[in-house]
């Protein structure tokens, strides 16, 4: 029984020092830092075109809604020198992609040419809670950081479309779109090195990597214009909103009012990617 004792004592001894190692260590910080994110695994939405009379030419253009700049707000705690939690707020300033089509041409000694461009691009305020394993090294403290990543966002899609008879423009017509609604999610993984340069403050750099795609659940014209004058008041409502669904039924015997937003199925934009972070962090 005395054996019993002796040992309860020092197993609670043990958790009592354990507890008072890893209270004497803990630490809060916050994490100030940017940097740029390249696309991976892309989507062909876009395209170019050029056209002659005689030659035609068509190529794919990659898009990835995850490339662009970023900015983020870390708030973590460490339990001791090796394991902690962080959850990071950040806002994504997507880069446009765009895609060009040119078709030249001549026709009873007239010329014509037609030039279209489209692009794209995103904004997205994202959340990113994570576990970190690091080094617990003195000064230079490598470590690991996996998550997920929740993304509430919106995509703007502009169109611009002008004919012109020998260099001279005849028309032009700008369509823009605003889509937005519903929540992205997404995995999330970093390798970083962190340098110590006091008790408080830190300087770190951090490879980080994305997989991610969202889908937005509405859609509407923010603009419509052909030679200057606005044509949104003259659209009906079907025509100009769209909602974003899983699934469509039409009935033919009851199709659906011009009032209402017309429907399409949903589409996952590509926001995977890789990127450098740096930054400082401060620690109390």
């Amino acid at each position: 029984m005395k054996k019993l004792n002796v040992v309860a004592k020092k197993v609670a001894l043990l958790m009592f020092i354990s507890l008072f190692s890893i209270a004497a260590y803990s630490q809060f910080y916050i994490n100030v830092g940017g940097g740029y994110n390249l696309g991976i695994a892309t989507q062909s939405l876009l395209f170019n075109y050029e056209g002659t009379n005689d030659i035609e030419k068509t190529e794919n253009v990659k898009v990835s809604l995850g490339k662009g700049l970023n900015f983020g707000l870390n708030l973590g705690y460490m339990f001791n020198g090796n394991i902690g939690i962080d959850l990071q707020c950040s806002y994504l300033l997507g880069d446009e992609t765009s895609g060009e089509s040119k078709d030249n041409f001549t026709y009873f000694n007239i010329n014509y040419y037609d030039y279209e461009k489209e692009s794209i691009k995103s904004q997205m305020f994202r959340v990113n809670p994570s576990i970190i394993i690091a080094s617990g090294f003195d000064k230079l403290d490598p470590y690991a950081k996996f998550g997920v990543i929740l993304g509430f966002g919106s995509i703007t899609y502009n169109r611009l479309y002008e004919e012109y008879e020998n260099n001279q423009i005849q028309d032009k017509e700008v369509e823009k779109w605003k889509m937005d609604g519903g929540m992205a999610f997404g995995i999330s993984s970093a390798l970083g090195l962190m340098y110590h340069i006091s008790d408080l403050i830190s300087v770190y750099g951090e490879l980080n990597l994305v997989g991610m795609s969202y889908a937005p659940k509405k859609g509407v014209m923010t603009e419509y214009t052909i030679n200057g004058a606005d044509q949104l008041p003259e659209l009906t409502t079907d025509d100009k909103e769209i909602d974003f669904v899983d699934d469509i039924t039409y009935d033919y015997d009851n199709p659906p009012s011009s009032a209402e937003p017309s429907k399409e199925l949903k589409f996952y934009f590509p926001y995977s990617s890789i990127g450098l972070n740096i930054g400082v962090r401060f620690s109390f």
